[in-house]
């Protein structure tokens, strides 16, 4: 036996309204998707949230989540006269995702209007917090020495920033003579360096390498940088036109070797004579030489 049930107009409305309501969704949903093709999910948030965010003069929502086509974007943020006006060229990517800063005060009436939106700036500040702590964390996975990095000692201490590029720069600060014993430090936690696109900044003892037409790579190497008889030389090892040799200071005194710095020499095909390829360095990697396979750096850095 079968029931038939005939809806009320009451609820034919009601279930019609459900349908058109389901139906726009659905339009909504393809139309976003379609509009949002290609671009990057941008957060954008810049303290006070009154402050007009523009990209190449097109104006944008403030404390807002847009969808952007990626690229490079001429950023402008101003509010008034009492306020710091921001401006800087961006790059919006899949990696850099969100416009967030805070504007300064410019007299006594931009800090009373800070102190009047104080919500605002605890918002922006807290999301530039987890931002920064997310790239961070990024970049330490990225290159994984970083995770060991800062070290302070009485002889050395070694910490790094981010480049404009994205790379790490690490600094290393010793005197010459406690040089090796912070790279021994980045060495020992087996991390494969040569790899991993690091800038390493160290006070170099080295001027401009001078070209010279000395044939033998080790005197050649003496004569570009004219170094006195405290340098020294490691028998280098030779690679197809390459060179790879090591200097480092010695002290006869306290029977010391020390600073070693390596240097990698290019033999130019056309007048057969050396080239210094690449300044000293304490260690290489292949962020600074391009030319050189990762097996070849692994070796002149374990000299």
């Amino acid at each position: 036996m079968s029931i038939r049930r005939n809806l009320s107009e009451r609820q034919k409305i009601i279930a019609g309204v459900v349908v058109a309501v389901f139906v726009l969704i659905i339009v909504y949903a393809i139309t976003a998707s379609i509009q949002r093709a290609g671009k990057i999910k941008t957060t954008i948030k810049y303290a006070p949230y009154t402050a007009t965010i523009k990209l190449n003069d097109t104006r944008v929502a403030n404390n807002a989540t847009v969808w952007l086509e990626p690229g490079e974007y001429h950023l402008t943020v101003d509010l008034n006269e009492h306020l710091e006006s921001y401006q800087e060229d961006i790059v919006i990517s899949e990696e850099y995702n969100s416009i967030i800063g805070t504007l300064a005060a410019l007299d006594e009436e931009g800090e009373k209007y800070i102190s009047a939106h104080t919500t605002d700036y605890t918002d922006a500040e807290g999301y530039i917090s987890r931002v920064l702590n997310q790239e961070g964390n990024k970049l330490r996975e990225k290159y994984p020495i970083l995770k060991y990095i800062p070290i302070n000692t009485s002889l050395y201490s070694i910490s790094y920033q981010e480049a404009e590029d994205g790379h790490p720069i690490v600094h290393i600060k010793a005197d010459l003579e406690n040089l090796d014993v912070a790279v021994a430090k980045l060495k020992s936690f087996n991390v494969a360096l040569s790899s991993q696109d690091l800038v390493f900044d160290t006070k170099s003892p080295f001027k401009k390498a001078v070209s010279n037409p000395i044939k033998d790579p080790i005197e050649f190497i003496k004569a570009a940088y004219s170094l006195s008889d405290k340098y020294k030389i490691y028998e280098g090892s030779k690679n197809d036109d390459y060179y790879y040799a090591v200097i480092y200071k010695s002290d006869y005194k306290e029977d010391f070797d020390y600073a070693h710095y390596r240097v990698i020499l290019k033999k130019n095909t056309e007048n057969n004579n050396w080239e210094v390829l690449y300044a000293p360095q304490p260690l290489f990697t292949t962020y600074n030489t391009k030319d050189i396979s990762v097996e070849q750096l692994d070796t002149i850095n374990s000299y």
